[in-house]
């Protein structure tokens, strides 16, 4: 017996149990004329025997008038004690089966009733449904909002938030006060003007102070949703941008610096020289020196401005070419001897007798080692010495590169760098020693061109350095075997 075979018995048991049990209803419905027999009785106008003919017609014919009708009521009965049955009422649209043959003997009132039930139960399950879908897509809207997002009640009480709101503010309660969770007093006030009508929305601007400072445009507007009004609070992260316009203008004002100092020196020079000293050979071969030397500085800082604005351009593009870092350096070191001979440097590289290759930028690989060499030199003692060590077996927790990593290192015995500067020294225009930065022609950028350079190539610096010792820049970077040339 397949299951609705059996749910179809059990329901046509129970509608002759309903049927049986019925039977005091169809004395009711007959005890009119059934009263009316018995007056006669008594009036003996007729007999004992015409009063039971006549009980006996008058409950088969209220028996077959009415058993549609008791159906529909055993029917209806049955669907709502099944619904009180279910774990989702709302939901639960039980189904009525109900033979043809007993709607011919049902009243038209209880049939419209029964399919009415049916029709108004389906689109309220339907309803229902929809209702359901609707809330869980607002969920989820409310969930993946790229913003931050509390929403809060007209008494100030937070009502609901979404992930990012919990991250921002750490653990925030449902039904307790907003300034529980938010300690701006501007944000506060936003909200309760727009509460209580004085405005229809506002905007305002809050800062965190934790680790890092983040800073957010707060965005206040009220809505009503089932006659009641509520209030969304929406946190928009602009701590980039104002981050970005900071470095500009810090850009702007430092680059006018750099480039007022050398253009001050050139009108000033040059205004001598069209003075009467400008007739003297010997001042005038000294001030050309000089005005060549601060045009030089000059250019050398546009040059690297340009440069570090080129690699930023693609930073996020991973060079795909082939490069024999060990020529490279080899290169670097060549183009450097006059330079380090004058300082009476002695340059040494160290490497693994085969290739070491590494997908990236010839040019900028040369501009890399040849920025940390140049500055070694620079800031070397007479006399010592720059070493540039590469070394095939090494390894960094930050790359995980199938192939392992390899390792540049550029170290030099000068008077090495206190500690506190060591995390800055990749900004731009930042200096340690200004004075002597200029003095010897050093830009600010040089060591900000390797970082990006670095970043880049998917690498990763570390600088150490102790006074008195020296210094050592070290960067790592993906390393390629030898067959994968060939791609």
């Amino acid at each position: 017996m397949t299951e609705q075979a059996g749910r179809e018995k059990i329901a046509g048991g129970r509608n002759r149990n309903r049927l049986l049990i019925s039977l005091p209803h169809l004395i009711r419905m007959s005890s009119g004329f059934l009263f009316s027999a018995i007056i006669l009785l008594f009036a003996e106008r007729i007999t004992m025997l015409d009063v039971a003919i006549i009980m006996s017609v008058g409950i088969v014919l209220s028996y077959f008038l009415i058993r549609g009708d008791a159906v529909i009521i055993d029917q209806l009965v049955s669907y709502f004690r099944q619904k009180e049955l279910s774990e989702e009422p709302a939901a639960s649209v039980p189904t009525m089966h109900l033979n043809e043959k007993y709607l011919t003997n049902a009243t038209d009132g209880l049939t419209e009733l029964r399919w009415l039930v049916s029709s108004a139960e389906q689109k309220s399950a339907l309803a229902h449904k929809n209702l359901i879908s609707d809330n869980i897509y607002r969920t989820e809207i409310l969930r993946h909002l790229p913003f931050p997002l509390m929403l809060v009640d007209g008494r100030g009480y937070v009502e609901e938030y979404n992930e990012q709101a919990g991250l921002l503010f750490g653990p925030i309660t449902i039904a307790k006060p907003v300034d529980f969770a938010i300690r701006s007093n501007d944000v506060l006030q936003k909200i309760q003007q727009v509460s209580d009508g004085t405005i229809p929305a506002g905007e305002t601007q809050m800062t965190l102070r934790g680790t890092f400072v983040q800073h957010f445009t707060v965005l206040i507007s009220q809505f009503i949703t089932d006659d009641v009004p509520r209030i969304a609070v929406i946190f928009i992260d602009r701590s980039a941008a104002i981050e970005a316009e900071k470095m500009r203008a810090d850009f702007v004002a430092n680059v006018s610096h750099e480039l007022r100092t050398p253009l001050t020196s050139i009108l000033g020079f040059v205004e001598t020289l069209q003075g009467v000293a400008g007739q003297d050979e010997a001042i005038r071969a000294k001030f050309l020196a000089i005005l060549q030397q601060q045009s030089e500085r000059m250019v050398r800082l546009v040059a690297d401005q340009l440069s570090l604005s080129r690699i930023e351009q693609t930073e996020n593009v991973q060079p795909e070419a082939i490069i024999n870092l060990t020529e490279m350096a080899e290169r670097v070191l060549t183009s450097l001897e006059k330079q380090a001979g004058a300082a009476n440097i002695t340059l040494s590289i160290t490497a693994p007798p085969l290739p070491v290759l590494v997908r990236g930028e010839a040019d900028e690989l040369i501009q890399m080692i040849q920025n940390l060499t140049e500055n070694a030199i620079r800031y070397g003692h007479q006399g010592g010495f720059v070493k540039v060590i590469i070394n095939n077996k090494t390894s960094h927790p930050s790359i995980t590169h199938k192939d392992g990593c390899f390792s540049v290192a550029v170290s030099d015995d000068g008077d090495g760098i206190a500690e506190e500067h060591l995390p800055r020294l990749t900004e731009r225009f930042y200096r340690v020693d200004a004075g002597r930065s200029r003095e010897i022609g050093g830009t600010g950028l040089g060591l900000a061109i390797v970082k990006h350079i670095v970043n880049r190539h998917r690498g990763v610096m570390d600088i150490t350095s102790h006074i008195g010792t020296g210094t050592t820049f070290t960067i790592y970077l993906p390393m390629i075997k030898q067959a994968d040339t060939s791609q």
